[in-house]
């Protein structure tokens, strides 16, 4: 429950009643450090409650919803898995037996403000309702296409870390101190950011955008010389961008150098 937007909503601790857990030790915890609700001995004390809450990681989940599965009457009630990394899918049981059930993740990069949010219309409308309590704002994708909208944080986030790695190394490999390659990372970044928010695809620019092959050739023979490896990460990622922009830069592969 820490640091989760549930904790953050203002009027929790009148509207929150029973809190369930593996334990009655656990859910003491839990309504203690939250201020809010009250410790209930079993799962079947949440039946009073028309909106249940789940508050654990993915790998956590299908425990607690085997409990509840054999503790609940589940029409007419609304399950949210919170901010878990889990998704509706690990609530089908419970679904068959007529509950509504969604799941809420946080987006990453927006202080805490912006989520994400799918399956069934009565949960995601339960979803908005409580994120709107903190000033935040939700948006809904498919449950089939989850697994999409995950390599979407992996492309916008952990995947772009290893190309700022890489222009850091060639910068300090061509001279430049380590805090000037760093500002000069930054200022890419942020440039090419500005840029592709203002224009799209048409933002891709450089020898690979203006099909230049014999600067191409030239990045790619100091990279081989230099480090294959990243040589190599250069390959993919320009075919990534032939593959998306080619027909700006004519070109469709880089075949027209020697691996």
């Amino acid at each position: 429950m820490s640091g989760s937007f549930v904790d953050r909503l203002p009027r929790l601790a009148s509207q929150l009643g029973p809190v369930a857990a593996q334990s009655y030790r656990l859910a003491s915890r839990i309504a203690n450090s939250i201020g809010a609700g009250y410790a209930v001995r079993r799962y079947e004390d949440l039946n009073d409650s028309a909106l249940i809450l789940i508050c654990a990681p993915a790998h956590g989940v299908g425990p607690i919803v085997s409990a509840l599965a054999k503790a609940l009457q589940c029409r007419g009630k609304t399950i949210l898995l919170c901010e878990g990394g889990g998704d509706s899918r690990q609530l089908a049981c419970l679904q068959s037996r007529g509950a509504a059930v969604g799941s809420i993740d946080i987006i990453p990069g927006f202080d805490g403000q912006r989520f994400v949010a799918e399956g069934d219309k009565v949960a995601v409308r339960e979803a908005r309702r409580l994120v709107s309590q903190v000033g935040g704002r939700v948006d809904e994708i498919m449950t089939d296409k989850l697994g999409l909208y995950a390599a979407a944080v992996s492309f916008g986030g952990a995947l772009i870390t290893p190309l700022m790695q890489a222009s850091l190394l060639c910068l300090q490999e061509a001279g430049m101190p380590k805090d000037s390659a760093l500002k000069v990372v930054e200022a890419l970044l942020r440039s090419s950011l500005r840029a592709y928010v203002y224009a799209g695809k048409r933002s891709w620019s450089g020898p690979l955008a203006d099909g230049d092959q014999a600067a191409i050739r030239r990045e790619l023979e100091a990279l081989t010389a230099w480090d294959p490896e990243l040589a190599k990460h250069y390959r993919e990622a320009a075919s990534l961008g032939f593959g998306l922009f080619g027909e700006r830069a004519g070109l469709k592969n880089l075949d027209f150098i020697e691996k």
